[in-house]
């Protein structure tokens, strides 16, 4: 659901150039993520009809009708060598996690979507940090998007988002909390738990309490 709502606020922020390119250029929709131990890349490239056979061409290199997982991977690992990501001013290596390739008919009926998953290990502290993603697969043909999703951990915060016209070049800006102030937090509000429901057991008892006592009287 996050993804999906990140691609709808990207399409909705780049306008409609992209749509009214979509048959002669290449589409490629990035997502950023970002976790205290690595930031991920998920990249949707969509040809249009057609430049279709010229995709279709760098992924079936053996030209025999079908794209083999060898090539497949070759071809995300070609994607990613254009891709470059940097973290506080540091090329973070990604590694292609997986690569998921459409039929050759879709792709040349323009509706075919080449979906990579690529991710890079990292060590952030305590602070603020600043991702940059720069993208040159294919820069002559290619229409882009990109967008950075919700952390999952609380504990990191998107504090800005910028992008050059094309959106080609991306930087964002996030903080990062101290793991043990997180602790700290959710250990207080244990304690906190604690605490109320012992006074609600004591108010209890001393309810019961005075019950007892009223009833005794009465008798």
């Amino acid at each position: 659901m996050k993804a999906l709502a990140a691609a709808l606020v990207v399409l909705l922020a780049t306008g409609d150039d992209a749509l009214a390119h979509r048959l002669d250029e290449y589409l490629q929709a990035t997502r950023v993520s970002f976790a205290r131990d690595r930031l991920a890349i998920d990249v949707d490239l969509t040809p249009g009809v057609s430049i279709a056979s010229g995709v279709i061409a760098m992924l079936d290199t053996n030209a025999d009708g079908a794209v083999a997982s060898a090539e497949a991977g070759g071809y995300g690992r070609s994607v990613l060598s254009d891709l470059r990501v940097s973290l506080d001013g540091n090329r973070i290596g990604m590694t292609l996690e997986g690569i998921d390739i459409p039929t050759l008919d879709e792709m040349r009926n323009g509706t075919g979507t080449i979906r990579l998953h690529a991710a890079g290990r990292v060590e952030v502290g305590a602070g603020r940090h600043l991702v940059e993603v720069i993208n040159n697969h294919r820069p002559e043909t290619s229409v882009y998007m990109v967008n950075a999703l919700v952390p999952e951990d609380s504990g990191i915060d998107i504090v800005s988002q910028s992008r050059d016209p094309r959106q080609r070049e991306f930087r964002a800006e996030y903080d990062v909390t101290s793991e043990w102030v997180g602790y700290v937090m959710l250990l207080g509000m244990g304690t906190a738990g604690v605490v109320f429901a012992a006074k609600r057991r004591n108010e209890k008892r001393k309810t019961n309490s005075e019950k007892r006592i009223i009833k005794t009287t009465n008798e």
